[in-house]
């Protein structure tokens, strides 16, 4: 009988140093704050920097395990149009506070323009250029970005082809007018088409009791992302059933207060206090509950690479 054949383990010498992912070293040539955490307690609070690439503040927030997904908090100051931008990673665009408007341009069609406010999703479409403008010449505005850059330019380990790629994908985006209409329309099951969600604190959302007692539960799709999102609620008294999934889910508390209980099978949980504003998010294939013990329904967003979730119908 044959069998197969063995090599001995290759040994790496001691003075070798394994490179950082492209990702980590684009992140360390742009010159902003880089946020290595679990934990955000109040995205509002997030400490920025000057950004040369966009034209206004920001910083790169990486949360546990941000091989797939990441995130960028932008902040416009009162009055402030940033640059025009397009990549060919997806994001997603929450609005953490103030107001304002995103133009959407593709190459052949007519400039569209998403008006947006605390609280709003959306997400422009890959490759398309956008424009982020705060309208109130007296707040600033913060946006935050979830993303998939660290898939993306790991992938390709050139910038160029990134952020100054022409290709159209067509298949995502044709300039239709009305593509921003919030108005959703209902796939089936839990989940909504819509690339638009004005204020996701009142978006409807449907009894899911096998997550938990009171839980009510949608998910999303928008701009034909691969980057999934939810949005989940669950009473006051209450508590979501624990669960584990894969890295890089970015929990956004949208209202109400709080815990999340975080932990390894066969180690002791973590405690995370949490409130509207905050993110966080559990490592890879890690446990985590959440406790809502506040005075009204707790919500929250949470942004997933799990791909389109059309295709669960």
């Amino acid at each position: 009988m044959n069998k197969p054949v063995e090599f001995p383990l290759q040994q790496e010498p001691k003075e070798f140093k394994r490179p950082k992912p492209f990702y980590d070293q684009w992140q360390n040539d742009e010159g902003i704050p880089i946020h290595n955490c679990f934990h955000v307690p109040d995205l509002a609070k997030v400490e920025l920097a000057p950004w040369k690439r966009y034209g206004g503040k920001a910083a790169f927030i990486n949360m546990e395990d941000p091989h797939l997904t990441a995130a960028i908090v932008l902040e416009l100051a009162p009055g402030e149009t940033l640059k025009p931008m397009k990549h060919m990673f997806e994001t997603w665009c929450y609005i953490v506070e103030g107001r304002g408007a995103t133009a959407i341009q593709q190459k052949g069609h007519q400039d569209q323009t998403v008006k947006w406010r605390q609280h709003t999703l959306f997400a422009p479409p890959l490759n398309t250029t956008y424009t982020h403008r705060n309208v109130d010449t007296d707040k600033p505005a913060r946006i935050l970005m979830v993303h998939n850059a660290p898939l993306t330019m790991n992938l390709y380990h050139d910038e160029k082809f990134v952020f100054e790629n022409d290709f159209v994908f067509k298949s995502r985006y044709r300039g239709e007018q009305g593509y921003f209409n919030p108005s959703p329309e209902f796939l089936g099951g839990r989940i909504f088409r819509t690339n638009l969600i004005e204020d996701l604190r009142d978006f409807g959302l449907k009894e899911w009791n096998e997550r938990g007692k009171g839980n009510r539960t949608i998910f999303l799709s928008m701009s034909h992302h691969t980057i999934g999102a939810h949005i989940s609620e669950f009473e006051t008294g209450t508590y979501k059933k624990a669960h584990r999934h894969g890295p890089g889910a970015h929990v956004v508390l949208l209202k109400g207060t709080g815990y999340s209980l975080v932990w390894k099978e066969g180690d002791e949980p973590t405690r995370v206090d949490w409130k509207a504003g905050t993110m966080f998010a559990p490592p890879d294939m890690w446990y985590h509950q959440h406790f809502n013990t506040g005075t009204e329904p707790a919500r929250y967003l949470a942004l997933k690479s799990v791909g389109n979730p059309e295709h669960r119908i």
